[in-house]
């Protein structure tokens, strides 16, 4: 199965993990960056921020790239075609 990350996907409070299921991180938003975007992950193993700075477009892109996916996924995220 392939997971596409979009920028509306991002919301903060969202578990994600890597492919091998390493470890799981979840996106955060922090305030405190006035530049730039506020979304960031956190490592849910040690507490470390990573990927800080990101709009919620780069940081689809970077799940992206980084091929995580979620760990639950929401009625929301299910596209269904039109009848």
């Amino acid at each position: 199965m392939k997971y596409t990350w979009e920028a509306q996907d991002v919301v903060s409070g969202r578990t994600v993990d890597t492919s091998n299921r390493a470890e799981r991180y979840m996106i955060g938003y922090d305030p405190s960056i006035i530049d730039g975007g506020s979304m960031t992950l956190v490592s849910l193993r040690d507490g470390m921020l990573s990927q800080k700075g990101l709009t919620a477009e780069e940081m689809a892109q970077h799940l992206n790239d980084a091929g995580m996916r979620a760990t639950c996924i929401r009625d929301d995220d299910m596209v269904f075609p039109a009848e």
